[in-house]
């Protein structure tokens, strides 16, 4: 598992490919950042899933588990498992949005405390 300094530099090398010049009214949304630094981020998910608590998810799987087991229920039981399926995936959603919004805050804290 890498450091928390190598994933500290892997977030770095995403950070500085966003584009942040000008005068921003609005920082970019987790989605738009991810899109701007997509091999960066990919690099640093790959890094955060050497270690096996992180192990590698496979959506694809996931969807065929979830038709397999909604399949398998009654019809009217099967939307359920579609909805829970969904619902926590917007769960992961948000909780990613929230660890994004939280660390640019922080990133911007400390930068502030350096400028003085």
């Amino acid at each position: 598992m890498p450091t928390s300094d190598e994933l500290l530099e892997l977030a770095e090398r995403c950070a500085q490919k966003l584009d942040l010049d000008g005068r921003l009214r609005n920082i970019p949304s987790f989605s738009d950042a991810e899109e701007q630094c997509e091999d960066e981020y990919d690099e640093l998910l790959q890094a955060i899933h050497e270690d096996e608590v992180f192990a590698p998810v496979d959506i694809e799987h996931q969807e065929t588990l979830v038709e397999r087991i909604a399949a398998a229920l009654p019809e009217d039981k099967r939307t359920m498992i579609v909805e829970l399926a969904d619902n926590h995936a917007r769960h992961i959603w948000l909780q990613q949005e929230g660890a994004y919004h939280l660390g640019l805050a922080v990133g911007r804290r400390v930068r502030l405390r350096r400028e003085f």
